[in-house]
């Protein structure tokens, strides 16, 4: 591995993309026009269900105690890199990552399974649905305004090029590169490791409960699992090519969002007159 490339993470084990199927009131997969995104609770598929405000997000219902993890799957012909935040922590490092941080590397028209929060190149910690305030974020004094929120950002690679040849350069005469092409970003290139414990000012207050009190989901670090990678040279293009945003609530915030139907519907004359759908002919009173 030369010192001017940058290592991130290929996952091992890939499998060959699945398509989409269809559920009813949602879709188990979140449509992207590189990565598809879906999501397995307790070994079975979550429906997706789009967001009612047209924000484009998806909503998935959490249950406690239950795994879950998230299925990357690349529809295209090009390596592409993941990074994969989730209650706004990047699951690599465990850090807020709001930019180019960790990532994972997939193969064309591959997929891949990111069952948790990454501890060494052969295991992680699963994600688990526990209540916010056993979360992996705040027990990491890293709870903040995106928990609850699974986010895919996808980066197409940086592609090498060279400049035409110039006289004016150097007595080697070597082609030009552009600038800072090949450097470092900052990021360590030793494995990746969930990050110890430290506080952070953006640390949500969590405070005694409201007068009505509820309980909130978040992502606890759960049991080991066996899981390995192996880092790779991936030079990530500035700006993600896509962005997918994946909101976990319990099913009570989902009917109140309305996101699910609410279960107690009373019964409205006016919604069968306007759409003309009388119910069948009783038989008569008398």
């Amino acid at each position: 591995m030369g010192s001017n490339r940058v290592a991130w993470l290929l996952v091992a084990g890939l499998a060959l993309a699945g398509s989409a199927f269809a559920h009813s009131g949602g879709s188990f997969d979140a449509p992207g026009p590189l990565v598809g995104v879906s999501i397995e609770i307790a070994g079975q598929p979550a429906p997706l269900y789009p967001a009612p405000d047209g924000s484009g997000r998806y909503y998935l219902e959490a249950r406690e105690g239950c795994p879950y993890l998230v299925r990357l799957s690349n529809r295209t012909a090009e390596r592409l890199g993941v990074v994969l935040t989730v209650d706004g922590l990047n699951v690599i490092s465990g850090q807020r990552d709001d930019g180019r941080g960790r990532m994972y590397v997939l193969d064309p028209w591959r997929q891949a399974t990111v069952r948790g929060w990454r501890s060494s190149l052969q295991e992680v910690r699963r994600f688990t649905f526990v209540d916010e305030k056993a979360s992996y974020a705040a027990r990491s004094n890293k709870a903040n305004s995106r928990m609850g929120w699974v986010e895919v950002s996808v980066y197409r690679e940086r592609r090498h090029w060279r400049q035409p040849y110039r006289w004016d350069d150097d007595a080697k005469g070597s082609a030009g590169r552009p600038p800072g092409a090949g450097e470092r970003s900052g990021h360590d290139e030793t494995a990746p490791s969930a990050a110890e414990p430290m506080a952070e000012g953006e640390a949500r207050t969590q405070g005694k409960s409201s007068a009505r009190a509820r309980s909130y989901p978040g992502t606890g670090w759960g049991s080991r699992a066996h899981d390995p990678v192996v880092l790779v040279d991936f030079q990530p293009a500035h700006s993600p090519a896509q962005r997918t945003t994946l909101r976990y609530e319990y099913r009570r915030a989902l009917v109140a969002l309305g996101v699910l139907p609410s279960p107690h519907v009373p019964h409205d004359r006016l919604w069968e007159r306007d759409r003309g759908e009388p119910g069948f002919a009783p038989p008569p009173l008398w």
